[in-house]
């Protein structure tokens, strides 16, 4: 049973910090970090034509081959299913460092820790996608993001309009009834203002009476509610 390293070299900046991670890995698990396969093509070559494909190929039955991440070695979950068929009928183990997760190669694996492995798995080329379609965007030269000056065209408190105007009627105050349609205060008072919605009108002042504990006589204390 031995231990291999896969590294992805097309990057250089990539390929340093594989390396710096798995010479950290190896030496808390006592391994020698030495055996490796680097592979210089990118991952759009079909991984049969790539490294992975030569490393399990020479890996024999109870062997582990050490990945940084999914990303490294293919470019789309289907891809990587296809690579985890071929590590199952050669009997080679797949580590993935980033997500502290393996696939191993038996019948009975664990279906939590393969669930979790899928999903971090899918969420990595989710991302890879997003940042590829912004690189290609910025090498056209096209804008990121929403064109500059343009507001959206419906907004959050938009489907509560009914009841933030009933709840002003009311004369709810506007940090209360932030809380009752899930928003921050400054969020509510940046819509009202928007779509101009007035305030209800000015409430009339509240007269409170008590009795001083020291005095017979009454006062009067008026207070103003926003």
């Amino acid at each position: 049973m031995a231990n291999y390293f896969y590294f992805r070299g097309d990057d250089p900046l990539k390929l340093e910090f594989q390396q710096q991670a798995f010479q950290a890995y190896a030496k808390g698990q006592n391994f020698n970090e030495n055996n490796a396969f680097t592979d210089e093509q990118s991952v759009k070559v079909h991984w049969h034509k790539r490294s992975v494909f030569t490393a399990l190929e020479t890996l024999k039955a109870d062997d582990t081959l050490y990945i940084y991440e999914a990303a490294s070695v293919s470019r789309s979950t289907s891809q990587m299913l296809e690579i985890f068929h071929a590590a199952f009928q050669k009997g080679v183990h797949l580590f993935f460092a980033k997500y502290d997760l393996g696939f191993w190669a038996k019948k009975n694996n664990n279906l939590k820790d393969l669930l979790q492995l899928m999903k971090d798995i899918d969420g990595d080329f989710i991302a890879r996608r997003t940042t590829d379609a912004l690189e290609r965007r910025r090498e056209a030269g096209l804008p990121l993001g929403r064109p500059k000056g343009r507001q959206n065209s419906s907004l959050k408190l938009d489907k509560h309009r009914k009841d933030i105007v009933k709840y002003l009627d009311l004369k709810i105050s506007k940090a209360s009834i932030a809380k009752l349609v899930n928003c921050h205060p400054q969020t509510l008072y940046d819509w009202i203002d928007r779509h101009g919605i007035p305030d209800a009108k000015p409430r009339k002042p509240r007269t409170r009476f008590y009795t001083s504990a020291t005095s017979t006589h009454t006062e009067k204390e008026e207070m103003l509610e926003d």
